[in-house]
């Protein structure tokens, strides 16, 4: 799967930046995972605000996944826990996304 680059063909209002504040912050104050699932972030309506009503659950997957991508988290598909609508977690197998590290000067 190619990288979406050129941002007048994106749906999503915000930056690569904001996005990935967005689910830091998603993964601190709600799931409480050290890993986040776009698939989470689109069920929970978090990316709500980020497009508009028309912009389908596929193409803000694609959009999230691209914009975490050129911030530098890294992805690995495996069986984790999955933060549910309701508040509880859940295993399954999906892809999950880790936010980049941060070097030690």
């Amino acid at each position: 799967m190619s990288v979406i680059t050129h941002r007048e063909n994106n749906y999503c209002k915000l930056s690569d930046t904001e996005v990935s504040e967005a689910m830091r912050a998603f993964m601190q104050e709600k799931s409480k995972l050290p890993s986040v699932s776009v698939s989470e972030i689109t069920g929970h309506g978090v990316s709500d605000s980020m497009f508009e009503d028309f912009v389908p659950e596929r193409r803000r997957w694609l959009e999230l996944t691209a914009a975490l991508k050129r911030e530098g988290w890294s992805s690995r598909r495996m069986r984790a826990f999955y933060f549910e609508p309701d508040g509880s977690h859940s295993g399954k197998v999906t892809m999950r996304w880790f936010p980049p590290t941060k070097k030690e000067a």
